[in-house]
Order: C-alpha cells, then sequence, then structure tokens
C-alpha cells in the first residue's frame, strides 16, 4: 500500500516529518533515482526541481561509483529542494525537511 507520498518505500515519522527511504546504490542510476525521490515526496514533477548537478555536482553517484568499506561507514550530508539529506552507501536515505514542503 502506498503512503500519502505515492511510493511504497517511504516511512515517514508523523512526530518528527523525517523520512526514511533506501534507494538502489547503483552508481548507474542513483542520481536519477534521488530526484523520482524528492518528486514524490514533494509530489511536483521532476523538471520543476533544481538541477541536482548545480547543487552537489555528481555527489550522490561518487557515493555508489567505488565505494568504500562498510566498515568505514561512508554518508554524505547535503541540502537539496527544502530537506536536509543524509544517504549511506548502502542506499539508506533519511530526509529532514528544513522548509514547509507543497501540498
Amino acid at each position: 500500500m502506498s503512503d500519502r507520498h505515492g511510493r511504497d518505500d517511504l516511512i515517514p515519522d508523523e512526530e518528527t516529518g523525517i523520512i526514511f527511504t533506501r534507494m538502489s546504490p547503483d552508481p548507474e542510476t542513483a542520481e536519477f533515482e534521488f530526484i523520482e525521490l524528492i518528486s514524490s515526496v514533494e509530489g511536483a514533477p521532476v523538471e520543476e526541481l533544481p538541477l541536482l548537478y548545480d547543487e552537489v555536482d555528481h555527489l550522490v553517484e561518487r557515493l555508489f561509483e567505488t565505494p568504500p568499506s562498510l566498515d568505514a561507514q561512508v554518508e554524505i550530508s547535503f541540502s537539496y529542494s527544502g530537506y536536509r539529506i543524509t544517504i549511506n552507501r548502502s542506499g539508506d536515505v533519511k530526509l529532514i525537511p528544513v522548509k514547509e514542503t507543497r501540498e
């Protein structure tokens, strides 16, 4: 069953508004999958979102290109489209709202 964002894999914390989900740790699709995730959360077409490259270059893709050992516990954090985002090398994603999102 889909949640209010239209994706089955989004787990929003109703109290804090923090959203937890996963994405495939595939460097070939990571950036597009990330943009689709934000599009789904915001309920906005991909075309209306800021260009990811302009915001964080290829940071998401590079996390998965030559990943370090799992023991390194590498994760990246950045702000994008009203969220503070953390992604780890396994593909776990946390979205913390830093502004009101569109309804």
